[in-house]
């Protein structure tokens, strides 16, 4: 029977606490604590899943001697926590953003591969199955050339959230995603920052990107008072809407070839536009958290490397 890898959680804060579900209902590791240094959480959340607890990560690595973490403190801790680990051997997830600086982001990484230990970033919508079906569909053909890309991230302000912008908090995601779907960086960059709500910290950001063949244009903001996160990507051979939510996508199919070889005038033009076919694609819905964790331990288990380039390449545009 093969060792069950041990684990732990640093930070149990909103983002931690599923981690520690997450890994709690995984048999193959040994979840064996966390780290935590509000010692009022670290002891609630420690006790109700029957775990060690310790305020300073250094002493967890010394008694428990992890094989692998999820490391979920806040973004300016990101450097000094994951450098550490990484110095121990020890495999990390790292909640994004990789860190605060793109240098930072580059010292992990070249740490990662001088240490030959995997530094997983949580890019979680890489996760979500939705995001999957859509990358296979555009890379199928169905939809054609993809020549645009819209996003919408926005909702209400995150007060727990203190040392984080916008960008890098949530127009970070889909700068990603767009990035993994097409399999490229965009050419050219252009953003327009703002605070509404607050005066320290940009509330609301719009990006445009150009890629060769394709531009795409971001919205993330912390003032829609409705919760919204959707994908829309129009292609030469079709439409898709992507609900990262619900994890519904719906396909509509370009209608132009028929309307070549069909339509007489621009009255029948209009009416075969209108009733375009729409297809609801579905995929068997899945927590992207779990997916993601249950790949790390994977590659953990197979002593597969992974080192989160692109991780740093969505930094850089988030910081542009």
């Amino acid at each position: 029977m093969p060792k069950r890898l041990k684990c732990a959680v640093i930070g149990v804060g909103k983002m931690g606490i599923n981690h520690v579900r997450v890994y709690a209902s995984i048999p193959q590791v040994k979840f064996v604590g966390i780290g935590e240094v509000n010692k009022t959480l670290g002891e609630k959340v420690a006790s109700q899943y029957g775990l060690n607890h310790y305020t300073d990560y250094k002493d967890l690595i010394m008694a428990e001697q992890p094989d692998l973490v999820s490391i979920c403190v806040p973004t300016s801790f990101h450097y000094q926590v994951a450098s550490y680990f990484l110095r121990k051997n020890i495999n990390i997830l790292l909640e994004k953003p990789i860190a605060t600086t793109v240098d930072e982001a580059k010292a992990l990484v070249a740490l990662a591969k001088k240490y030959k230990t995997s530094l997983l970033v949580g890019h979680i919508e890489r996760f979500n199955p939705a995001v999957k079906k859509v990358k296979q569909i555009i890379n199928s053909g169905k939809i054609g050339k993809v020549t645009s890309i819209i996003a919408r991230r926005v909702g209400g302000f995150p007060f727990q959230i203190r040392d984080a912008n916008i960008m890098v908090d949530l127009a970070i995601h889909d700068l990603d995603i767009v990035n993994y779907l097409l399999d490229s960086l965009p050419q050219v960059v252009t953003v327009s920052k703002h605070r509404i709500h607050t005066k320290t910290r940009e509330d609301s950001v719009e990006y445009f990107l150009q890629y060769k063949n394709t531009s795409a244009y971001i919205q993330s903001n912390w003032i829609t008072p409705v919760k919204i996160r959707k994908l829309l990507i129009t292609g030469s051979e079709g439409y898709l809407e992507l609900d990262y939510i619900t994890q519904k996508i719906e396909f509509y199919k370009s209608n132009y070839d028929k309307f070549k070889e069909e339509t007489k005038g621009f009255s029948d033009f209009i009416l075969k536009f209108s009733s375009s076919d729409r297809q609801i694609i579905s995929v068997a819905k899945k927590e992207p958290l779990t997916e993601e964790i249950k790949y790390f331990i994977n590659k953990v288990a197979s002593n597969e490397q992974v080192v989160s380039q692109f991780a740093v390449e969505a930094l850089k545009i988030a910081l542009t």
